[in-house]
């Protein structure tokens, strides 16, 4: 983390990056569920799978930034979620 000169800095540098973590955690957390709950095709598994991918670098960035193993072990968590599969399945199961 960068040196700052007042505590107020240290704040708002930590509100900051919180901020982005959050924003781009609720967009990897929507394409997560929307890949395990709905198995998108086509276009839609194109936008769901590449904003997925780009929130979950931001989210590891933003992590990165604020030195927050939690917030990363948190992720990982995420990333195993893609190999389970809880789709509801066919009709004929």
């Amino acid at each position: 983390m960068p040196e700052f000169a007042s505590a107020m800095e240290l704040e708002r540098f930590e509100k900051r990056w919180k901020f982005v973590f959050t924003c781009f955690a609720v967009i990897f957390a929507v394409a997560l569920f929307d890949h395990m709950l709905r198995s998108p095709h086509g276009q839609e598994a194109i936008w769901c799978y590449s904003l997925g991918a780009v929130a979950l670098i931001a989210c590891f960035f933003s992590a990165h930034k604020l030195r927050d193993g939690a917030r990363q072990e948190g992720l990982i968590g995420g990333l195993d979620l893609l190999g389970e599969d809880l789709s509801p399945g066919d009709l004929d199961d």
